[in-house]
């Protein structure tokens, strides 16, 4: 499924996202996974819908039961044929290869607090994520926290902090021997994410 919307909408929406001219709440996608927002087209009919420009014109996945349930019955019909052939190995084994090793990431972080009455001043709490996955889904400005988590070994780090009021965000690059012991940020320091809103075209 590619998502498209051939004309964005410039329509000012409430704090609900309800939208006055088409008397209807507007979910917003643009913070939701490729499998969630198939889920979602799967249940609802949506016409409009609010979305990171990524997300759009690339083909979105969903893992469904079919696909497992295909997959399983291809690995039960192999191993059947096999067990009904004899085969003689000649050649010494291989070892197989080791899985992937993980790290313990443990690092401190606090977003501090802005006096100034600005936009960012909004923002009372936000999302951590690393690599596009949520470690902590609801962080407090102003508070330090610990965060520790397990991650594959010599790979590098997208720390990301989406607030949770509003489309505000901020994003860091890290590896493992560059990643600081704490990450001290200001409100200043998030950036208004883009996000396209509009009647939904899709292709199939």
């Amino acid at each position: 499924m590619k998502i498209t919307i051939p004309t964005p909408c410039s329509e000012k929406l409430n704090d609900v996202n309800f939208c006055s001219k088409c008397q209807h709440q507007i979910i917003d996608f643009s913070q939701l996974e490729d499998q969630t927002v198939s889920k979602e087209f799967e249940k609802n009919k949506v016409y409009c819908g609010i979305f990171s420009p990524n997300q759009l014109g690339r083909n979105i996945v969903s893992k469904t039961i079919s696909n497992i349930a295909i997959f399983s019955a291809i690995g039960l019909i192999g191993t059947t044929a096999n067990a009904q052939e004899k085969i003689t190995c000649t050649e010494t084994p291989q070892p197989k290869n080791e899985t992937i090793q993980n790290e313990t990431i443990e690092f401190k972080i606090i977003v501090n607090k802005s006096d100034a009455k600005d936009s960012y001043s909004s923002i009372t709490s936000y999302r951590l994520l690393v690599n596009n996955e949520i470690i902590e889904e609801n962080i407090e400005v102003g508070k330090e926290y610990t965060i520790k988590f397990e991650h594959p070994k010599n790979s590098h780090l997208n720390v990301r902090l989406a607030s949770n009021q509003n489309q505000y965000q901020l994003s860091r690059n890290y590896t493992s021997d560059n990643l600081p012991k704490e990450i001290k940020l200001q409100l200043s320091d998030f950036k208004l994410k883009p996000i396209i809103m509009g009647k939904i075209a899709i292709k199939r």
